[in-house]
Order: structure tokens, then C-alpha cells, then sequence
């Protein structure tokens, strides 16, 4: 682990103008926290669902904030409560350029969809708000189309680090296209990211513990 490193830990709050902390982190040269939240990331009330607005800074971070060597994005739920948090998400990459979180209780793609289409059908209120509306159907039929993806990764994406190397090409890259597949598809952008790691042949690595549990609640 190189402690002359740049890394930026994000979190966004887009549905109201709380505040929030961590511990200061140690171990690295540099380690900036940033929270988002309708204070400093004003509200597009007309054009761009609270939701989707979420999604730019934890998919574009490095076109927010250029310049660092590790990003970290962790939800607004979340927060470090540890000084060795930033080490530890770092050294989860173990020689990886990203790591993820397994999903705790799914296992691929469509077992995925399947629950949140029976859900939205049972009048599920919290899944109905988030993604009632969506084409997660013809989303993951589109994906399942490639016959050289094994859908059988599934990602819990409320925290995840990435180094900057897999955005060297600011034009064309995987956050870039995971951001595009959230405004096409679905906001549900844990049935795009296994995808688009497949597609972009991107050396990751997955954090077998659950993230519910591992990752502290506010």
C-alpha cells in the first residue's frame, strides 16, 4: 500500500440538506471527504430526478473531481467510524483496479429482477418509489443477449472503490457507460455495473462480507 496516494471518499445526500461527518482517515498523503448534498449540489427540481441526480457524482466523481488516484463512494447512509477505514477499503483491491461488495442475498441478475417485478406487483411502497416505471426486463434481456456474460455476479454498489485508472479515457469508460445505462435503462445500477465490468474487461476484485454489516449506518 502506497501512503503517497490521492483519495477522495464521496457521499451524496439529494433528498435533503443534512449534514454528515466521518473520522478522519490516516495512512495516505491525502485523504479528502466530500458530502453532497442540495446546500453544495443544487437541486435540478425541473429537469432531473433526485435519484438520477444521485447518481452523477457516485458514477462521475473523477469528472467532479479530477486528479486523484482512488475514489471512494459510500451512500449517504453510510460513514466511517474508523481511521483505518480508507486502508482498509484500499487494501480490499488486493492488485485489483476496483473492488465491490457481493451482494448478500442474491446471487445473479435475475434473480434480482425477478424480486423487484414480484415486489412492485404486491404493492411493495419502498421498491414501488424507487423503480416502479423502469425497463429492468428489457434491461436485463438486453444484457443476457451477450452470450460471453455469466450473469452470476450480483453487487451491493452502496460502497465501492475504484482507482483512476479505469477512467484514464475520459470519453469513453466504464463509469461514463454506467451513468449512460442508469439515464437508458434503469436507475437500478446494480443490474448494469456486473455488466459493464464484463464489457469493459475491468480488473476487480469482490469483498466477500456483507455490506450491511461491514459499513457503518449513520
Amino acid at each position: 500500500m502506497n501512503p503517497n496516494k490521492k483519495i477522495l471518499i464521496l457521499s451524496a445526500d439529494t433528498r435533503n440538506s443534512g449534514l454528515n461527518s466521518i473520522t478522519k482517515q490516516t495512512g495516505f498523503e491525502v485523504v479528502d471527504y466530500i458530502h453532497l448534498n442540495n446546500n453544495n449540489f443544487p437541486s435540478r427540481k425541473n429537469s432531473l430526478h433526485p435519484r438520477l441526480k444521485g447518481k452523477i457524482p457516485k458514477m462521475l466523481a473523477w469528472e467532479l473531481f479530477p486528479n486523484y488516484d482512488y475514489y471512494i463512494w459510500m451512500d449517504g447512509c453510510f460513514t466511517f467510524t474508523k481511521e483505518d477505514s480508507t486502508s482498509w477499503f484500499v487494501n480490499q483491491l488486493n492488485g485489483a483496479d476496483a473492488a465491490f461488495f457481493q451482494h448478500p442475498y442474491r446471487t445473479d441478475l435475475k434473480s434480482e429482477l425477478d424480486l423487484v417485478v414480484s415486489e412492485i406487483k404486491e404493492e411493495n411502497s419502498y421498491l414501488i418509489e424507487r423503480y416502479e416505471g423502469e425497463d429492468m426486463e428489457s434491461q436485463v434481456n438486453n444484457y443476457l443477449k451477450d452470450e460471453n456474460y455469466n450473469s452470476n455476479v450480483l453487487i451491493a454498489a452502496g460502497a465501492f472503490i475504484y482507482s483512476s485508472k479505469i477512467i484514464e479515457n475520459k470519453e469513453y469508460n466504464v463509469m461514463k457507460e454506467w451513468f449512460y445505462h442508469n439515464c437508458i435503462w434503469s436507475v437500478q445500477d446494480q443490474l448494469s455495473l456486473p455488466y459493464l465490468l464484463h464489457k469493459f474487461n475491468i480488473n476487480y476484485t469482490l469483498i466477500n462480507e456483507n455490506i450491511f454489516e461491514c459499513m457503518h449506518k449513520k
